[in-house]
C-alpha cells in the first residue's frame, strides 16, 4: 500500500505542479500597449495606475522611451540615437496577463478594447506563440490527467486485491466467531480498526517517501522543485491519507460481510 500511494503521490504531485508551472508560462507572456507621443504625464500616471488595477493583469510596467532606447543600444552594441539624431521610440506599457485571460486565448477582443482607449495607438503580442502554448498546455494536462485516473484505477485494483486475500486466508476464523454468536459488528471491528491503522501508516511511509524523493530531486533541479509548493505537497498528503483510510476500510468491510454470508461447505471454493 506505501508504494501504491507513493507513486499515486509522485503522480499527484506533477498533475498539480504541472498546472502551476502552466500558470507560470502563460503569465510570462508581454501585452505591450505602445502609447502616444503627445500623452502627458499625468494621462500617462493614471493610465499605468488602471492598468495595474485592471482585472485582465497580474502586474504592469512603464517602460519609457528612454530606457527602451538603452536597452536596445546595450541589445545592439551602438547609439542609434547619436546616428538617427533622435529616439524613434515610444513610451509603452508591458503587462503581464493572468492565467486565466491568458488560457481563453482570445486577446484580440481585449486588444480593441484597450485600442479604444485614449492615448493607445497598438497593442503587441504573440498570438501564435500564445496559441501554441495554450494547446501543449491543454495537451500535457489531459495526458497527464488521463495518467493520474489510470493509476488510480490500477492503485484501487491493488490495494483491494491485497486486503481480500488478507481475509478470504482468515475466513475459517470469521466463520467460527460468527457460529459461536460473535455479531458482524464484533467481528468486523478489529479488521476495520486494523485496515484503518495500515492505511495510516501507510500514508505516513508514502509521505516520508515522497519528501526524501524530492529533496533528492532539489539537488539536481532546483529551479524545477521551486515549483512544487507547500500547498501542493500538503495537498497531496491529505488526497492520499483519504484514500488510504477509505479505500482500505471499504475493501475490509465488503470482504468480510461477503465471506460472513457464505455457508460453511462454500468456503471450501
Amino acid at each position: 500500500m506505501t508504494l501504491v500511494l507513493f507513486v499515486l503521490g509522485t503522480l499527484g504531485v506533477l498533475v498539480l505542479s504541472a498546472r502551476d508551472l502552466g500558470a507560470a508560462v502563460r503569465e510570462n507572456f508581454t501585452f505591450t500597449l505602445v502609447l502616444d507621443e503627445d500623452i502627458p504625464e499625468a494621462e500617462l500616471r493614471t493610465l499605468l495606475k488602471a492598468q495595474q488595477l485592471a482585472s485582465y493583469a497580474k502586474s504592469a510596467e512603464l517602460v519609457t522611451k528612454e530606457q527602451a532606447a538603452a536597452h536596445l543600444q546595450e541589445d545592439l552594441g551602438e547609439d542609434f540615437v547619436s546616428f538617427l539624431g533622435y529616439n524613434p521610440l515610444s513610451n509603452t506599457i508591458d503587462i503581464n496577463l493572468r492565467a486565466e485571460i491568458v488560457a481563453v486565448g482570445d486577446l484580440d477582443v481585449l486588444k480593441k478594447e484597450l485600442i479604444a482607449q485614449d492615448y493607445i495607438i497598438d497593442v503587441l503580442y504573440d498570438r501564435d506563440l500564445v496559441g501554441l502554448v495554450n494547446d501543449n498546455i491543454e495537451k500535457i494536462t489531459y495526458l497527464l490527467f488521463a495518467a493520474a485516473l489510470l493509476l488510480l484505477m490500477v492503485a484501487l485494483a491493488l490495494i483491494n486485491s491485497s486486503i481480500r486475500l488478507t481475509i478470504y486466508s482468515k475466513r475459517f476464523l470469521l466463520k467460527t466467531m460468527q457460529l459461536v454468536g460473535a455479531t458482524s459488528g464484533f467481528i468486523r471491528r478489529p479488521y476495520l480498526i486494523n485496515s484503518l491503522l495500515l492505511g495510516i501508516l501507510s500514508t505516513i511511509l508514502s509521505v516520508a517517501l515522497l519528501l526524501l524523493s524530492g529533496w533528492a530531486f532539489n539537488q539536481y533541479f532546483p529551479a524545477f522543485a521551486l515549483l512544487i509548493t507547500r500547498e501542493t505537497f500538503l495537498m497531496v498528503s491529505l488526497l492520499l491519507l483519504i484514500l488510504g483510510l477509505i479505500v482500505p476500510g471499504v475493501s475490509t468491510a465488503i470482504a468480510i460481510r461477503r465471506y460472513l454470508k457464505l455457508r460453511t461447505n462454500e468456503l471450501y471454493y
